[in-house]
């Protein structure tokens, strides 16, 4: 008996409704079972691996990888074991597999960039994360914070520092500059300015990978830093030479060459390393330390009486910078104004060892505020300004806070200076044919 034609195309609506339930949960049990035994095999090969047994792991990653080629955990797990069988090539094969934005894609980063600095490729592993960090945008932060202990080993601290203070700008865009992390970006701040590494063990890390990589420009840059550091300027100057051969437009060789010419009186070198470095480069302190000593090298002592009493006043622990205005000071004030010098020492260093003392509690949501007070007056605003953002972030409607922090910032905006350079920045061109500024 024929159906009637409505009853007809009912019938074939259900089928066809069927036929889609019934394959929508094959598809979704095909799939479960798929993940689920990618996720049992992966668990097989993390076990092998954790036995030692890196030949079978890599050869049953490399088939899991030929069936799901996306899978950034397998190529960071077959890089770990291509390592660990001392195959770095192909190590670095497999970890540049992974994408940057896939889960392991950080921690492939960052074991190649480990594995470089094993082999003594400073150069390459500064590299690899600046491109890296580079495709991150504004979180690529992260990544180059990594090269933070290299940088002090290469006599490169500045440098660390403002890679500290980028990424706490990055996170306090986000609303976390107030965050555990924000707080240990802080702390490791302060770190690098108090745990400089002996100079022993510097030049003992820098022969190790000099025999490994005799040709790395960072290595070299590594040497000149070091040579200042000891007062071997012809040293310097000669390694100094050798990276800008390599890399002659590079910032931070001119920063070498800049630290090596102020450190051995040579003014011609020192103008010419400030017209290749950016504006930004210098803290208000340091343009005013480096326009104090070329005044020095120029004669002009009352302009270095001026710029010592502005350096001193932005950085009051440069002891080094007080006793050298005291020298200037005219003989017959001289000595109310060296006891002055010395009241003002006594003060700074109590501040410092409160500090420290506070630091080594570490109890920021207790001693925040105290923090913030005690590092502005140092001389140390970022230090401040991420204790200030801390403790109003505890106590949010304090107004006597809030604007303390807007001080700071404030104080802290970087000059618009696009374009400039540091020779820009300075009041007087010190041995040219411009006259003094203002």
């Amino acid at each position: 008996m024929e159906l009637p034609m409505g009853r007809r195309r009912g019938l074939w609506a259900a089928v066809i409704l069927l036929a889609i339930v019934v394959g929508g949960l094959s598809w979704c049990g095909w799939r479960w079972w798929d993940v689920r035994r990618d996720r049992d095999e992966i668990a097989r090969i993390e076990y092998a691996m954790q036995e030692g047994r890196y030949s079978t792991a890599a050869r049953d990653l490399s088939n899991l990888l030929a069936r799901r080629p996306d899978s950034d955990r397998a190529a960071y797990l077959l890089g770990v074991c291509e390592k660990a069988r001392g195959r770095p090539r192909e190590a670095d094969a497999a970890w540049a597999l992974v994408p940057l934005e896939a889960p392991f894609g950080a921690r492939a980063v960052t074991a190649r960039m480990d594995m470089l600095l094993e082999q003594g490729r400073l150069s390459g592993a500064e590299d690899l994360i600046g491109r890296a960090a580079d495709g991150c945008g504004p979180e690529g932060s992260a990544l180059r914070v990594l090269l933070i202990p290299t940088l002090i080993q290469e006599g490169r601290r500045p440098e660390a520092e403002r890679l500290i203070e980028s990424r706490w700008r990055s996170l306090d865009t986000k609303g976390e500059g107030a965050s555990e992390q924000a707080i240990n970006l802080a702390r490791l701040h302060m770190e690098l300015r108090w745990e400089i590494p002996p100079v022993d063990a510097v030049r003992g890390y820098l022969e190790q990978v000099g025999r490994l990589v005799p040709d790395d420009d960072r290595i070299w840059l590594g040497k000149a830093n070091l040579a200042i550091r000891t007062g071997s300027f012809e040293e310097s100057a000669r390694w100094i030479d050798a990276c800008l051969g390599r890399r002659p437009d590079d910032p931070t060789v001119w920063q070498a060459r800049l630290d090596c010419a102020m450190r051995s009186n040579r003014l011609a070198d020192a103008r010419t390393a400030l017209k290749h470095l950016p504006a930004a480069s210098a803290t208000p302190a340091e343009v005013h330390r480096v326009s104090a000593a070329l005044a020095a090298l120029c004669g002009d002592f009352e302009r270095e009486r001026q710029e010592l009493a502005v350096q001193i006043a932005e950085a009051p622990e440069d002891f080094e910078a007080q006793e050298r205005l005291a020298t200037l000071e005219r003989r017959g004030v001289a000595k109310a104004f060296a006891a002055g010098l010395r009241q003002r020492r006594a003060e700074i260093e109590r501040d410092q060892a409160r500090y420290r003392e506070l630091y080594r509690r570490n109890q920021p949501a207790r001693d925040a505020e105290e923090m913030a007070r005690l590092a502005e007056g140092l001389g140390h605003r970022f230090e401040a300004t991420v204790f200030l953002t801390a403790a109003l972030a505890d106590e949010p409607d304090r107004a006597d806070l809030r604007e303390a922090l807007k001080r700071l910032e404030k104080a802290a905006r970087d000059p618009d200076d696009a374009g400039q350079t540091f020779f820009d920045r300075l009041p007087t061109d010190y041995g040219g044919d411009k006259p003094p500024r203002g």
